[in-house]
């Protein structure tokens, strides 16, 4: 079971640290929802909405809520249209369900992008932990942004992608540190990967993650699937996939949105 946390840098000011739901997930055999789209700009509109309703959920139950989002370039509009969103913001913590290990300047970060699209206008109030700190080497930074986000294991709501290789968050099978991000029994909720080079990780092979435990603990997970050849992917995943790893975690809190 991971660690709950009340004096984390998210700063939360209140916590069911005992949610049922939580306590007990949902067995991994509960169906996921699936919703298709007729385009890309009517599935980010839902997200966005989702999202929404989602936080306000929590902040109702508790006060207070944590999202943990994911870069690429279906959420940057999902995001924008989040930003506007009428909800207490000043009681959301934000974070990102993996990183590149790359400075907030460089193209490839995810924390940029989300600063960019997310953390202005209403969100503005949010408060929001980036994943990568200082040092050119996530395995020996796994520790203190452990510390940095432990409130990740009581995560509301979760916004993942999927790669056309089958990957989720940064889960890239063979690779460094592969095993610690999906392990269930870790004790961690972030892990430092090194993915294998390929087409679809480019040359910034260096990420951190969060780990299975976070998924399986998230209330709400939503994965945005684009195009037949990844629904597909999904849809055929081994079961040893990351996606369907992340599938089988998420159980019945899982949601997703596709559009061709």
């Amino acid at each position: 079971m991971l660690p709950y946390a009340d004096n984390s840098q998210f700063n939360r000011k209140t916590v069911d640290k005992r949610d049922q739901d939580r306590a007990n997930p949902a067995p991994m055999t509960q169906r996921y929802t699936f919703t298709e789209f007729a385009d890309k700009a009517a599935l980010q509109k839902a997200a966005a909405d989702w999202i929404a309703v989602a936080l306000r959920d929590a902040l109702a139950r508790r006060g207070s809520a944590v999202f943990m989002g994911s870069g690429g370039t279906t959420p940057g509009p999902i995001y924008e249209t989040l930003s506007s969103a009428e909800l207490d913001w000043a009681n959301v913590q934000i974070g990102l369900c993996d990183e590149r290990w790359v400075d907030e300047d460089h193209p490839a970060s995810n924390s940029a992008m989300m600063q960019r699209t997310l953390l202005q206008n209403q969100a503005a109030a949010a408060s929001y932990t980036p994943m990568k700190i200082k040092g050119g080497d996530p395995f020996a930074a796994v520790e203190a942004v452990n510390d940095l986000y432990l409130d990740a294991s009581l995560t509301d709501v979760m916004l993942l992608g999927m790669g056309p290789d089958a990957h989720t968050l940064s889960w890239f099978a063979g690779g460094r540190g592969y095993d610690d991000a999906i392990d269930p029994d870790t004790t961690s909720v972030v892990a430092a990967v090194e993915a294998i080079e390929s087409d679809v990780t480019g040359p910034n092979l260096l990420r951190m993650t969060l780990t299975q435990p976070c998924v399986a603990y998230a209330r709400q997970v939503l994965l945005l699937i684009t195009g037949a050849d990844k629904r597909a992917v999904f849809e055929s995943a081994p079961a040893d996939a990351p996606v369907s790893l992340m599938k089988q975690a998420a159980g019945a809190a899982l949601t997703v949105y596709y559009c061709d």
